[in-house]
């Protein structure tokens, strides 16, 4: 009983290590992806340089991802990972109204600093909202839940009116898209000169409190 325990044991040891193993290599490839396209772009990103920066074969990096595309998802996930942490912030006694400005003032400063900053980076993210591509659709969806959590603290708080928080959620980012959407940001300066980020969410939250538009129309 005892050497069959000895023997999972070691099975779950050498399973654990392989893992690890795949996670440091994915990582390391996932590094070169995010150096070489922030120095050439999304455009001029293909295995065969990821390959030869890290010094291995192509065959051994397609070990780890299946495919080009299957990089530059992931790429895009680590990306906005970096830039856009998943995790709810901790705005303290905030009222639900000043937890969704202080948010959406987060996402719109992170979104021009990495357009500033980081320029090859921030197209990537534009390509990746653009096409769709799954892991941006996850952050969009994120931050839905996000504004739809706060959407409905507000609602239970009776800070807000009652409404589908979800569909609420679904019309501030619609009409807050031109401050955090890559492919929208980039000309949010030039087409909308006189308001700025702080008036637009004051604007989009006011309907939360006393608004009638009924989002099912």
């Amino acid at each position: 009983m005892l050497d069959s325990d000895h023997c999972r044991s070691d099975v779950t040891n050498r399973r654990t290590r392989r893992q690890e193993s795949r996670g440091t290599h994915a990582a390391s490839i996932l590094s070169a992806a995010e150096t070489l396209c922030a120095l050439y772009g999304i455009g001029k990103l293909n295995v065969c340089d990821i390959a030869s920066y890290l010094k291995m074969s192509t065959a051994n990096v397609y070990r780890f991802f299946p495919s080009k595309l299957a990089i530059h998802d992931a790429l895009v996930a680590r990306v906005l990972d970096d830039n856009f942490p998943p995790t709810h912030p901790d705005f303290g006694r905030f009222t639900s109204a000043q937890r969704l400005r202080e948010f959406m003032l987060g996402l719109h400063r992170s979104a021009l600093a990495l357009m500033r900053d980081e320029e090859k980076l921030f197209e990537l993210l534009t390509v990746a909202d653009e096409e769709r591509w799954t892991a941006f659709e996850a952050h969009v969806i994120r931050v839905r839940d996000v504004i739809a959590e706060y959407v409905l603290e507000g609602v239970c708080a009776q800070e807000f009116r009652r409404q589908d928080s979800l569909r609420a959620a679904e019309c501030f980012c619609a009409s807050t898209a031109a401050l955090w959407e890559p492919k929208a940001i980039k000309n949010f300066q030039f087409r909308r000169s006189l308001i700025t980020a702080e008036g637009l969410i004051s604007f989009c939250i006011e309907p939360l409190r006393n608004g009638t538009f009924n989002a099912e129309r």
